[in-house]
C-alpha cells in the first residue's frame, strides 16, 4: 500500500489536485502534517514554507530558476515519476527534515547515504538576520538598497572579522547559490553551484569599475553601512523589511536549509 502523502500550498489548482487524486497518494489538508513531500504553488507559497519546510519541496511557477521549479502542466508527470519509481519513492520518506538538522550533519553521513540523497534532493541554506523585530529569513538574496535616487552608499563587506572590501555603490546583494541565478546574476554576478556552502557578493551600479564581486562562504557575511547621505532599505527575498542606518552591521548566518525535489521536467 502507497503511503505516500502529498501537502500542497499556495495558488492550487484543479489541475495540481486532481494529479494528487489520480495517484495512490494522500491529499493531506494541513500541508505541515506530516508529508511525504510538498507542492509549493508560487513564490508567496515557497517562502512560506521557510526557515523550517516539513519535507522535500516541489517548486511549482515558484519564478526562482535556480531551484528548477516546473509548471503546472508538468505537475502530474513529474508526481507520476516520483510515485512509480519504488527507490525514488522510498528515498523521499527516508529523509529526515528536522530543522535541527544542519548541513554539517549533513556533510557528516556517509558517502552511499549522500549519493543516494543527492539524486533526488538539493539542500538550500536558508540565511537568517537578526532585525530589532526579530529574525527575518531569506531564501534567495538579501538586498541594501539606497532608497533615494541619484545617491549612492558605501558598504563595507566582511567574512566573519576579516574585511574583504569597502565599496561605493547604489546598493549590495548577497545571494544563495539558488539565488545567484536572479538579481544577483543580472547584476554581473556568477552563477553558483547549489550545495557548495558560498554565496555571491555583488555591488549595485558601484561607482568604481574596478570593483566586480565576491564569491564568499556563506558561513558569516557582514554588511555595514559606512555613509549618512541616504536611508538604505533592507530587501530580503524581494520584500521590504524596514530600512538599516548607518554604521549598523547585518550579519548573515545559515540558521537552516530546506530541500527541493530534484527534477528533470
Amino acid at each position: 500500500m502507497n503511503d505516500t502523502r502529498v501537502g500542497v500550498v499556495g495558488e492550487s489548482s484543479e489541475t495540481i489536485v486532481q494529479a494528487v487524486d489520480d495517484t495512490s497518494a494522500t491529499l493531506v489538508e494541513d500541508p505541515f502534517s506530516d508529508p511525504t513531500f510538498v507542492i509549493a504553488v508560487g513564490e508567496a507559497a515557497l517562502y512560506s514554507l521557510i526557515p523550517d519546510a516539513p519535507a522535500p519541496v516541489l517548486p511549482v511557477e515558484t519564478g526562482t530558476p535556480g531551484l528548477n521549479p516546473v509548471s503546472r502542466e508538468n505537475v502530474p508527470v513529474v508526481l507520476s515519476d516520483l510515485l512509480d519509481e519504488p527507490q525514488l519513492h522510498s528515498r523521499i520518506q527516508s529523509q529526515p527534515h528536522s530543522q535541527s538538522q544542519s548541513q554539517s550533519q549533513t556533510h557528516t553521513k556517509d558517502r552511499s547515504h549522500v549519493s543516494s540523497r543527492s539524486q533526488l534532493t538539493v539542500s538550500h541554506p536558508v540565511i537568517g538576520i537578526d532585525r530589532p523585530d526579530g529574525m527575518v529569513y531569506a531564501l534567495i538574496d538579501v538586498l541594501l538598497l539606497t532608497s533615494e535616487q541619484a545617491r549612492i552608499s558605501e558598504y563595507t563587506v566582511m567574512t566573519g572579522d576579516e574585511p574583504i572590501a569597502s565599496v561605493r555603490a547604489d546598493g549590495i546583494v548577497v545571494a544563495t547559490p539558488a539565488g545567484s541565478h536572479g538579481y544577483a546574476h543580472d547584476a554581473g554576478g556568477p552563477h553558483i553551484a547549489p550545495e557548495t556552502a558560498v554565496g555571491s557578493v555583488v555591488p549595485i551600479a558601484p561607482f568604481s569599475v574596478t570593483h566586480n564581486h565576491w564569491v564568499l562562504s556563506l558561513s558569516d557575511i557582514r554588511l555595514t553601512i559606512e555613509r549618512d547621505d541616504a536611508a538604505v532599505e533592507l530587501l530580503v527575498d524581494g520584500r521590504s523589511v524596514g530600512t538599516v542606518p548607518y554604521t549598523d552591521t547585518l550579519r548573515l548566518k545559515p540558521v537552516s536549509a530546506i530541500e527541493t525535489i530534484r527534477t528533470n521536467k
